[in-house]
């Protein structure tokens, strides 16, 4: 399986053999350069070793935390509160509905590795036509 992404492939096959054999004959039909194994593809940290391989998005994290103000926040282990109400008829103050747009869209490629956040991500997702002030809060 081959994945492109503008000018970069990651390759996954059965067996190193056939990578290898692939690889050379890319090679021999475009200028190429063989990066070894992957390590990062947008914003996927990946570490490969003989027990396995394992994703992250740590940094990518790190980057959404700094954007949103909250880099120095304290981690908690769910990813939203119980029995939480948010309601568009809010009567609360609006929040800049890009800003907030921008950091849900970043949520939802969080996702990718974490699913578990995938029912809080999506539950805040429907506020972002008017995004409220408790919502940013969250």
């Amino acid at each position: 399986m081959v994945r492109v992404y503008v000018d970069d492939l990651v390759i996954i096959g059965a067996s190193c053999d056939d990578i290898k054999q692939f690889k050379k004959e890319m090679a021999n039909a475009f200028k190429m350069s063989d990066l070894g194994l992957l390590c990062y593809y947008l914003d996927i940290e990946v570490r490969q070793s003989a027990r396995g391989t394992s994703i992250s998005q740590g940094a990518y994290v790190a980057k959404i935390l700094e954007r949103s103000g909250m880099a120095g926040c304290n981690p908690c282990q769910v990813p939203m509160a119980t029995r939480l109400k948010l309601s568009k008829r809010s009567t609360e103050p609006l929040v800049d509905a890009t800003a907030y747009r921008n950091i849900v869209g970043s949520l939802r490629y969080l996702v990718n590795t974490r699913p578990d956040l995938a029912f809080a991500v999506g539950y805040v997702s429907h506020l972002l036509e008017e995004p409220r002030r408790i919502t940013w809060l969250l």
